[in-house]
């Protein structure tokens, strides 16, 4: 089974992850002057997440469209309007308001952050890897390490196994637990039949906390591939104890009455 779209599942966390990143929007010395956020700007996307959170985007792309009033020189409130447009399927009308928030903020890893999983969402892969690395370049926002993350898994479900490996090796020189490079490396060496490799990264990755069920499945696949029957039989009985868990009904306090 694949790996859990990381790329597309952290995209609302990554958008709001730092309140401090977004009020400075840090530029570089040789970079266009950009003004920072102000606190009316900041308070209207803080209610814009809250209300995608509860999927209500007409509401949110509302306190977007405030943002941008209250501040229509920084990228991102477009870059997140261009996110709550994505949701409501409007993907013309995302495309447009990202390249906004690129060309007023177009060091802002944040913002290319987000555009790059766009354009990887709309199977666009080799613009959306620039992306990606010109979103590790800014130093400012901490975002290099999910960037690289993010292009790895971008190209992985591109079959680029070379490229992902390589963003995905960069994601892991800056955090050796990265556990989402560990699982795609885990991945990229099991589907080029490298499966000591597979399995030296699986077990990075295991070390780190509890497998899933999709990973259990790999790591099955990869002892197996290995020739090593024994460890795959542990990884099965792991895997048949996680699903019977799932499916356990409540006992106790918790049963439903007859």
């Amino acid at each position: 089974m694949p790996l859990k779209q990381k790329t597309y599942a952290l995209i609302s966390a990554l958008l709001f992850v730092s309140a401090g990143v977004f009020a400075q929007d840090i530029q570089p010395a040789n970079a266009p002057v950009v003004n920072p956020m102000s606190y009316k700007g900041q308070s209207a996307i803080g209610v814009a997440q809250l209300f995608i959170d509860k999927k209500d985007y007409v509401a949110a792309l509302k306190q977007a469209e405030r943002a941008i009033s209250f501040d229509p020189k920084s990228g991102v409130p477009y870059m997140v309007k261009a996110f709550i447009l994505d949701q409501q399927k409007e993907s013309k009308k995302a495309s447009i308001a990202y390249l906004k928030a690129i060309a007023l903020s177009p060091t802002n890893g944040q913002v290319l952050n987000a555009f790059a999983v766009h354009l990887c969402e709309k199977a666009q892969y080799d613009a959306a890897d620039v992306n990606f690395m010109k979103a590790t370049a800014d130093s400012t926002s901490q975002i290099a390490n999910e960037a690289f993350e993010n292009a790895a898994q971008c190209n992985l479900q591109n079959n680029n196994f070379p490229r992902a490996e390589e963003r995905a090796r960069s994601a892991l020189a800056l955090n050796p637990e990265s556990i989402g490079a560990l699982e795609i490396m885990t991945q990229v060496k099991f589907r080029q039949s490298s499966f000591f490799e597979a399995r030296a990264f699986m077990q990075r990755r295991e070390a780190l906390g509890p497998l899933s069920v999709s990973l259990l499945q790999l790591a099955q696949q990869i002892e197996k591939s290995a020739g090593d029957e024994r460890a795959a039989a542990q990884y099965k009985k792991q895997l048949d104890l996680l699903l019977q868990a799932q499916i356990q009904p409540p006992t106790g306090e918790g049963q439903k009455n007859p």
